[in-house]
């Protein structure tokens, strides 16, 4: 009979920044890198306006606000580490298709 036990591995990690280590901020994000998301978001999602958006889930988002220095710059919502919506100053939401409920859609 073989002993198929799991043992804990005797040498210490070596890397132990990179295992440790958590996730970029999002807000880290070139100009470029943040406009080439925004350019998925706006070809891959609706436009909802503003009343479509519960604040109820928008509250669940972390922000990535656009790395500019105009004070209404682009605002990109996520849940979970993926882009569900962005903001569009006196504009309104652009929503991913199932990411956060549509108030607009339901009607």
């Amino acid at each position: 009979m073989s002993d198929i036990r799991i043992l804990a591995h005797a040498n210490a990690v070596v890397n132990v920044p990179a295992v440790t280590a958590s996730a970029p901020e999002p807000d880290n994000l070139t100009p470029a890198q943040f406009m080439d998301l925004y350019g998925w978001i706006c070809k891959a999602g609706t436009f909802a306006g503003f009343s479509a958006v519960p604040w109820e889930e928008l509250g669940m988002c972390s922000v990535i606000n656009e790395p500019t220095d105009e004070p209404e710059g682009l605002r990109i919502y996520m849940r979970d580490r993926w882009p569900v919506a962005v903001l569009e100053y006196d504009v309104g939401y652009r929503l991913m298709p199932g990411m956060i409920t549509n108030r607009w859609q339901q009607s």
